[in-house]
Formats: C-alpha cells, structure tokens, sequence
C-alpha cells in the first residue's frame, strides 16, 4: 500500500499545481497565471506636476510589477517541482525494473553455473560448442 501511495504522490501533485503551472512555447517558459506583464508608464517630463504624475504612475507599476514577480517566481518553483517529481518517478520506476531484470538474470545465472558438467567437460562448456566444435575433439 505504500507503494500506491508513493506512485500516486507525483499525480496528485501535478493535478494540485497544474492550474498555477506555466507553459513551454518554442523552448521559452512563461507563467499562465499571472496576467499580463504590467507595462511600464510613460514619464513625462515637461513640468513639475507631469514629473510628479510620473513617479506616481512608477511606483504603482512597480507595485504591480513586485505583485507580478512573485506570481511568477511561485509558477516557476512550482513547475520544476512538478519537473522534479516527474523525473524521480520516472527514474524510480526504471531503476526498479532494472533492479528486477538484474535479479532475475543473476538468479538464472546461479542456477546453470551451480549444476555440474558431465565429466571431461569444463562447467559452462558442453560438447559441440566453443573451440574445437566438430573437429573430433
């Protein structure tokens, strides 16, 4: 049953996160989540009261901004997590058939190299086979 679990872990997680996970386009990631990249104001500079405005206009853009950052950062940490959980499932599940291939073949191995020769040939060579094979040997 732990073992379920543990298999189950990684989909839950996907499932969990996926509505916060970013997309892939053309090799470059962006966040989904996150609206669009807020755009920078235009500063004018013509007189005190346009200078004003415009430090006005920056510092609320880079609140939202700041807001917009965070959004992405916490998209980005969550997809390679999801990333991560993938991969390790996905190295679990082939270290694990590669553990049991592993096992089975050195068990096959044992049983033929336990069993005796018939006398005058070598264990692991029978006759008509290796060097010598149908030269009368």
């Amino acid at each position: 049953m732990g073992r379920l679990i543990f298999l189950a872990s990684p989909a839950m997680l996907l499932v969990a996160l996926a509505a916060h996970a970013g997309t892939i386009d053309d090799g470059h990631w962006s966040p989904s989540g996150c609206g669009p990249l807020p755009e920078a104001p235009a500063v004018e500079s013509g007189t005190v009261d346009s200078v004003n405005q415009g430090i006005t206009a920056v510092n609320e853009w880079q609140k939202k901004l700041q807001v917009y950052d965070e959004c992405m950062i916490n998209e980005a940490n969550a997809d390679a997590g999801i990333i991560s959980e993938s991969a390790n499932s996905y190295q679990a599940k082939y270290r694990e058939a590669s553990k049991r291939v592993n096992e089975e073949i050195t068990a096959a191995r044992k049983k033929f190299s336990s069993q005796s020769a018939p006398p005058g040939v070598m264990p692991g060579m029978m006759p008509g086979s290796g060097m010598g094979s149908g030269m009368g040997y």
